[in-house]
């Protein structure tokens, strides 16, 4: 089975763990951002609440920086104000995945950067993560900051933020 399909699974059971909660849970699309090296992490995923107060989160993530590409799976535990309309929450999380380094030159008949010579291996990490989250009927509207803190060397620390749109199913 292929990697990547493997990573979506925890998505696909959510839905099983939102059953055991009176509300239901959220599936997300979110963008984290840093202003200093121009790093990006984007991520698909599920939030489900196991109480009025606490909740959980599984995504998919991809993440660049500069010559460093990563794919893996995140998983987080949140606590919440437990308010409907504008719900603040803070938390922490786990990820795990591949990590790609590579070296990166500029092609200029493409006009674009090309990625080769890619050295692999596999990386973890925790973040502390702090967000509000404001529900508009089914319609879930975020903005999140995150700590990374990864097992690499070299730059290994990541200070990000952004925002997520989500749907409650």
């Amino acid at each position: 089975m292929n990697k990547k399909y493997f990573l979506l699974l925890p998505l696909c059971f959510a839905p099983l763990y939102a059953n055991a909660a009176e509300e239901k849970g959220t599936y997300y699309m979110g963008y984290l951002h840093e202003d200093i090296n121009q790093s990006g992490v984007f991520e698909i995923g599920v939030r489900v609440p196991y109480s009025q107060f606490t909740e959980f989160n599984v995504a998919a993530m991809w993440f660049a920086h500069d010559q460093n590409l990563y794919e893996g799976i995140n998983a987080g535990f949140h606590l919440t104000t437990g308010t409907p309309v504008l719900k603040g929450y803070v938390g922490a999380g786990l990820f795990g995945g591949q990590n790609k380094m590579c070296d990166k030159s500029y092609n200029n008949l493409s006009n674009s950067y090309d990625y080769q010579n890619c050295n692999s291996d596999l990386t973890v990490g925790v973040y502390p993560e702090v967000g509000v989250e404001l529900s508009i009927s089914r319609l879930k509207l975020a903005t999140y900051a995150r700590y990374y803190k990864t097992a690499n060397s070299g730059k290994n620390e990541y200070r990000m933020y952004g925002a997520y749109i989500g749907l409650s199913f």
